[in-house]
């Protein structure tokens, strides 16, 4: 049976900000939402600020050089403890955090939070905001990568005698796109080929979250309940494999990892595939599954 505990949360509800009590906040939304209030202190930094495109293919991971000198930009060290939050008005807004956190906790971050409800929950607990323009200075950062949790496609596969590759027997991928991507009947641009890895079970992101109503009576999403989030994952969760989770770009796969962090899941039962589907369906020698859930 999968183990799963709450010992040290990730989500953080507004009432826990103090206790967090964060060395640096980071406001992920636009600029310009940003601009029209924050939670005071807060720093901007949208997730194009260290995220790029490849061939085609968005947020992606830049050089390991690169992406030390943009997170220097936060002015934050990795024994300093970092509060996210974007706004919770749409589910893809969790993706972007969760890049973040996933990009942090490769750098050695060891104190991440992230906010349950985002700009929103922070509004809807009636908390201070402010208008003033959070500065942090930028700082010469050290960073080893920690590479311990993600998996490149090479690792995914066993080559087999008629030089055919093959996903290994113990890898149980977990697709965490939306059904239209997942079954094949839709595709980003930047896809090859549509549907998705043999055996991969669909566990959209969505599922996760519930969708709640502010005293303003404006919507937005939190985490969903705890007992729906666990029963799904020790439903799918296979102990006796290496979960792997991927999506159309990083984001999907991390926000696996933020799920399971939240959830205490042991680092080294799962796998993130930052390459996902865009890079797997390029390969037209890999095998693609479309109209089946599996």
């Amino acid at each position: 049976m999968v183990t799963l505990l709450i010992s040290a949360p990730v989500f953080i509800t507004p009432d826990d900000f103090s206790k967090v009590r964060p060395k640096v906040v980071v406001d992920m939304r636009d600029p310009k939402a940003y601009g029209e209030g924050h939670i005071p202190g807060a720093v901007n930094f949208p997730v194009d600020a260290f995220l790029i495109t490849i061939n085609n293919i968005p947020f992606q991971l830049p050089p390991f050089d690169t992406l030390v000198e943009k997170i220097a930009a936060l002015g934050v060290r990795q024994n300093e403890s970092v509060l996210i939050y974007s706004s919770a008005s749409l589910p893809y807004h969790y993706l972007n955090v969760a890049a973040l956190y996933m990009v942090l906790k490769h750098l050695g971050f060891r104190k991440v939070f992230v906010l349950n409800g985002g700009y929103e929950a922070w509004l809807d607990a009636d908390k201070p905001t402010s208008e003033r323009r959070g500065l942090r200075g930028r700082i010469r950062l050290k960073a080893r990568p920690d590479s311990s949790f993600i998996i490149t496609l090479d690792s995914l596969l066993v080559v087999g005698d008629g030089n055919g590759a093959t996903l290994k027997e113990n890898i149980k991928p977990i697709d965490l796109r939306i059904p239209d991507y997942y079954f094949g009947t839709i595709a980003p641009p930047y896809y090859s080929r549509m549907g998705h890895i043999p055996k991969a079970t669909n566990l959209p992101f969505k599922f996760f979250l519930k969708r709640v109503r502010g005293k303003n009576g404006k919507l937005y999403y939190v985490l969903a309940d705890t007992s729906t989030v666990m029963g799904i994952l020790k439903a799918n969760l296979p102990v006796s494999k290496t979960v792997v989770f991927y999506g159309n770009t990083p984001r999907e796969a991390a926000f696996g990892m933020l799920l399971l962090d939240h959830f205490n899941y042991p680092r080294k039962s799962f796998k993130l595939y930052l390459g996902g589907f865009s890079e797997w369906s390029r390969d037209t020698a890999l095998p693609v599954v479309k109209y089946r859930w599996e």
